[in-house]
């Protein structure tokens, strides 16, 4: 088969499936992923931002929503017209009323946006303020528009954090601190939140009843007792 027919195979493979992984396609037409990223290059594909961008459709396939997402229902692979996570993330952010929290973004993109907050901020410019116990991502590029932004989130808020933070890092001790609730969660579901800050306590992770409130928040966790 020739490279025009390979090509021409590939594409009608997307055609008539939406969208396929990149192991399927390189199993299916017995090329290397990085051959056959070349040629998805060559027919103007979209990546995935989900799915550790492993999945790819067609730019004429996809019909892409107000979001600017797409979502194929065969894969549930999610697509952007911006092309990557970090573009769709910026594009919410700049567009927002009140700047957006992790856990907003998070529901818009319908992707888990905390690992890669501090990767994205870097690459796009984000700045952030603590407003109500949570960072909120404003957009850094427009000072008018960051300041309007700032204003209505304040009125919208209950508590604001001093400070505007413009050099965002990764908070590690707070990163541990959710992992080793989520583990206790996860091996001791009918533990108590008493029982949980307790057993946390005892194996160095001191928090509160406070702080496991905040977790559940945060995570949109739901707990009986």
């Amino acid at each position: 088969m020739s490279d025009e027919q390979k090509l021409q195979s590939i594409k009608k493979h997307l055609e008539k499936f939406r969208c396929a992984s990149g192991t399927e396609l390189a199993t299916k037409f017995s090329l290397s992923l990085r051959r056959l990223r070349d040629y998805l290059r060559s027919i103007n594909c979209l990546t995935s931002y989900s799915h550790r961008r492993s999945f790819y459709t067609l730019r004429k396939i996809a019909h892409f929503d107000k979001q600017h997402i797409w979502k194929c229902a065969r894969s549930s692979a999610l697509f952007s017209d911006l092309g990557s996570l970090g573009a769709l993330v910026e594009w919410h952010i700049q567009n927002s009323p009140a700047g957006l929290t992790c856990h907003q973004l998070s529901e818009i993109t319908k992707v888990s946006i905390e690992p890669h907050i501090r990767r994205i901020s870097k690459e796009r410019g984000l700045v952030r303020q603590k407003f109500d116990g949570e960072y909120v991502y404003f957009y850094k590029a427009n000072e008018k528009l960051q300041q309007r932004q700032r204003a209505q989130r304040r009125k919208i808020s209950s508590t604001a954090g001093p400070d505007l933070e413009t050099a965002i890092e990764e908070d590690i001790a707070s990163l541990r601190r959710d992992f080793q609730i989520a583990l206790a969660l996860l091996n001791h579901p009918q533990d108590s939140s008493t029982s949980i800050v307790s057993r946390l306590g005892k194996r160095g992770y001191p928090i509160t009843q406070e702080d496991l409130l905040d977790f559940f928040r945060r995570y949109d966790v739901k707990k009986n007792r």
